[in-house]
């Protein structure tokens, strides 16, 4: 394998395994997953289909597509849960493969007027959570 996008799909445990863990939602080119316990209640992750690590590395109408899919989520999780506003980070420094977190953020959230912290899981959400927020991403407009 001499073509590094080869290489690191290879070695990608989301491209290993076909798909990432905890998906509550397809969205054609981007799964959306949100695992049970995590750092504010309506965190979501947004995570491209094809293996890339940059968004710029997606071919523009699929660019287009991913950050419509985010936009989806945002406006989806916003509405679902009160926030006030909504954080969103790319790193890939740890995963590289692309997938964008989204945070939304509330008055007296536990990382008010400072970073989050995202490996912290404070909340643990029900199934039943979980669904919600996964049908209020399913049933937004796209």
């Amino acid at each position: 394998m001499s073509d590094p996008a080869a290489r690191s799909a290879a070695a990608c445990p989301i491209c290993t395994r076909g798909e990432p863990l905890d998906i509550v939602a397809d969205l054609g080119v981007a799964w959306v997953t949100a695992p049970p316990a995590a750092a504010l209640p309506g965190y979501a992750c947004v995570v491209a289909k094809r293996h890339v690590v940059e968004p710029f590395e997606l071919e523009p109408e699929e660019g287009h597509a991913f950050w419509d899919a985010v936009a989806r989520v945002s406006r989806a999780v916003s509405a679902a849960t009160g926030a006030v506003k909504m954080n969103y980070e790319i790193h890939g420094n740890t995963l590289a493969h692309l997938h964008l977190h989204l945070y939304p953020r509330y008055v007296g959230d536990p990382f008010e007027g400072r970073p989050i912290d995202g490996s912290a899981s404070a909340f643990h959400r029900s199934a039943e959570e979980l669904a919600a927020l996964a049908a209020a991403i399913r049933e937004a407009p796209p």
